[in-house]
C-alpha cells in the first residue's frame, strides 16, 4: 500500500487510482444480517439514510443502530436526526436504537457495543452491515475488526456525490475525500485504531 505524504499532495496517476480502488474502496458481500450499524453524519446523512432504508425494505436487516453524537445545525445529535428520517421512510421506531455520545469512528463502534450490552442484545448479533460514506469503506470495516473482531462484517456504502464511485477522480470534492481517507489508514493502523481485515469474518469481493 502506498502511504500518502503530508506534502506535497499526491499526484493522481493511473497506478495510484487503481491501488486506491482495490485497497480503499472495498466491497463485500451483503446478505441478511443481525444488525445495520449506521455511522452518524450530518454532511452525508441523507445518502446514508437512503442506504439503510433500502436494506430495511429489502429485508436484509430488522434492527438498525445509529451511532452519532455530534450536533446538527438544529442542535440535536446526528443520530436522532437520522432516526427521524428513517421513521419518515417507513422504519418502525421500535426497530431503531440510538447511540448519541460518539464523536469519532472508534467511539461509534465502542459505544454501539456498549449500547447493545445495555439493551441485552449484544449476544444476539453475529453479523453487521455497516453504513457510511463510500470513501471510508475500508476504515469502517477495519475499525470493526479492531473493536469487534468476532462479528461478520459487511459494508453497504453511501455515496452523496453525483458520480458513481468509479468516477471519484473526476470530482474534486470526492477525490479530496478519498485522498484524505487514503492518508488516514497507515497512521491509524500504527496508532492501534484499526486492524487489518480478516477474510474469514469480512467477505470481501475481489
Amino acid at each position: 500500500m502506498t502511504t500518502r505524504p503530508a506534502n506535497p499532495p499526491l499526484k493522481l496517476t493511473s497506478e495510484l487510482i487503481a491501488e486506491i480502488d482495490q485497497y480503499l474502496l472495498v466491497r463485500t458481500q451483503v446478505r441478511r444480517a443481525d444488525l445495520c450499524l449506521v455511522f452518524g453524519s450530518h454532511r452525508s446523512a441523507e445518502a446514508r439514510v437512503q442506504v439503510a432504508l433500502k436494506l430495511w425494505r429489502d429485508g436484509l436487516v430488522r434492527r438498525i443502530l445509529i451511532s452519532g453524537g455530534e450536533r446538527t445545525a438544529l442542535g440535536v445529535p446526528e443520530a436522532r436526526d437520522m432516526c427521524a428520517a428513517l421513521v419518515a421512510g417507513g422504519v418502525p421506531e421500535r426497530c431503531i436504537m440510538l447511540e448519541t455520545r460518539a464523536t469519532n469512528t472508534g467511539e461509534n463502534v465502542e459505544f454501539s457495543i456498549a449500547r447493545l450490552k445495555e439493551l441485552g442484545l449484544f449476544e444476539c448479533v453475529g453479523s453487521v452491515i455497516a453504513v457510511g460514506s463510500v470513501s471510508a469503506s475500508r476504515r469502517y470495516l477495519m475499525t470493526l475488526e479492531r473493536f469487534w473482531p468476532e462479528v461478520i462484517k459487511m459494508i453497504a456504502p453511501a455515496n452523496k456525490y453525483p458520480v458513481d464511485v468509479g468516477g471519484w477522480p473526476t470530482h474534486p470534492e470526492f477525490a479530496q475525500e478519498v485522498l484524505d481517507e487514503w492518508g488516514k489508514i497507515q497512521p491509524y493502523l500504527e496508532a492501534g485504531y484499526l486492524r487489518e481485515l480478516n477474510r474469514e469474518t469480512c467477505p470481501l469481493i475481489e
